[in-house]
C-alpha cells in the first residue's frame, strides 16, 4: 500500500520562530523519516496543495455542498459563509473559526434567518446546512475571488479580503453583516456565557467544480470540505483513525491528519509541541516500523505553509546508512 499523509501545521507557520518552537522536541522517528526520504521543499498554503493533488483548484465546493444539502444548487451562485469570530488586535483582525467555537443548529438557523432577512433585497440568501457551515446564495454573478478558510484561520484578514470586480463591495457588504451580527441577541446571550460571539462569516468555496484527478483510491479524513473533494473526484471516503494501527490495509490511500493545524493555526506554542510528541508515538514511529517491515510500499509526508515540503519514501530508503536523521530545526 502506498500512503501519503497530509500534514498540516506539521511545520510551524511563522518560519523564523519554527526552530525556536520546536526546540528540544523529542520525535526520533519523525527525524529518521525526513533525513532518509527523498526531501523537496514546497512554500504551498492548503488551498494550493490540494489543486496540486487534485490536478485542479479545489473550486465549487459551496455548490457542491448546496446540492447535498437539497438546496436548488444550480440556481445562482453559491458561497460558503461559514461562521467565524473576528478578534482585533492592534491593527489586525485575526480569525477564528468554529474549531474554537460551539455554534448550535438553534443559534444558526436565527442568525442566517437574520441575515438573509436582512440582504434579501440584494438578492441573497444564507442557509444553515449545519451549525457550523453556512451556505450563502446570490442571485447575481459573484464576480469576485475568496480566499478559502483553510488558508485564513489564525490570520489578517485584511490580507486576504475579497478580490477580483466586485471584491471592494463584497468587502463591505462584509462589514455591514458585522454590524448586523453585533446586534443580535444571540450573540449577547453567548457572550453572557463566556462564549464568544459569532460576529462575521468567512466567505469562499466559489465557482464551478473542477475537473479532478483522484489522488488515491481513498480518503481518511474529517475535514467536511476536502471529504466533497474527495467525493466529487470517485474516492472512497471514510473517517480519519486516531492512530497509524486503526488503518485497514488496502488500496492506496490519502490520509489528511490536522490534528497539529488549530494549534499552528492559533500559535499555541505548547499545544502544538505536545501534539507533535502525541503524533510520534502514535504515528511515525508505527510508520517507520511498518516501512522497516515492508508493509508499506511507499510513504509520502505532505507538509504546507512557508516551510512546507514534501518527503517521498521506500523501505530501502531506509537502508542508506550514509544518510543521517534531520533535525526539525533544519526545515526552517
Amino acid at each position: 500500500m502506498k500512503l501519503t499523509l497530509l500534514l498540516p501545521g506539521l511545520c510551524w507557520l511563522d518560519a523564523h520562530d519554527g526552530a525556536e518552537v520546536g526546540k528540544g522536541l523529542s520525535v526520533p522517528a519523525l527525524q529518521q523519516l525526513l533525513g532518509k526520504g527523498a526531501l523537496r521543499r514546497r512554500e504551498q498554503s492548503h488551498a494550493e496543495c490540494l489543486g496540486r493533488l487534485w490536478g485542479a483548484a479545489p473550486a465549487g465546493l459551496a455548490r457542491i455542498a448546496a446540492a447535498e444539502t437539497g438546496l436548488d444548487a444550480e440556481s445562482g451562485d453559491w458561497l460558503f459563509a461559514d461562521p467565524v469570530h473576528l478578534r482585533v488586535d492592534r491593527d489586525r483582525a485575526l480569525l477564528a473559526d468554529v474549531g474554537v467555537m460551539q455554534v448550535s443548529q438553534d443559534e444558526a438557523v436565527k442568525l442566517t434567518d437574520a441575515l438573509s432577512r436582512h440582504f434579501g433585497e440584494d438578492g441573497l440568501s444564507f442557509h444553515p446546512a449545519t451549525p457550523g457551515r453556512w451556505l450563502l446564495r446570490s442571485d447575481k454573478p459573484l464576480r469576485a475571488r475568496f480566499t478559502p478558510l483553510w488558508d485564513v484561520v489564525g490570520e489578517d484578514i485584511n490580507r486576504h479580503l475579497p478580490q477580483g470586480d466586485d471584491g471592494l463591495a463584497w468587502s463591505r457588504m462584509l462589514n455591514e453583516l458585522q454590524m448586523l451580527l453585533y446586534t443580535q441577541p444571540i450573540n449577547d446571550e453567548r457572550e453572557m456565557r463566556g462564549e464568544l460571539a459569532v460576529n462575521s462569516v468567512w466567505l469562499w468555496g466559489e465557482g464551478e467544480p473542477g475537473t479532478w484527478r483522484a489522488p488515491a483510491a481513498r480518503l481518511l479524513a474529517d475535514d467536511e470540505a476536502l471529504r466533497l473533494l474527495a467525493e466529487r473526484s470517485g474516492m472512497r471516503v471514510d473517517a480519519a483513525p486516531f492512530a497509524f494501527e486503526g488503518l485497514e490495509p488496502g488500496d492506496d490511500c490519502l490520509l489528511a491528519l490536522d490534528a497539529l493545524q488549530a494549534a499552528a493555526q492559533y500559535r499555541d506554542a505548547w499545544g502544538w509541541r505536545e501534539t507533535l510528541e502525541r503524533m510520534e508515538r502514535d504515528w511515525f514511529a508505527p510508520m517507520l516500523s511498518a516501512l522497516r517491515r515492508g508493509q508499506l510500499e511507499q510513504l509520502t509526508l505532505i507538509a504546507t505553509g512557508p516551510a512546507g515540503f514534501e518527503l517521498t519514501l521506500k523501505p530501502s530508503d531506509l537502508w542508506k546508512f550514509w544518510k543521517r536523521a534531520l533535525p526539525l530545526a533544519a526545515l526552517y
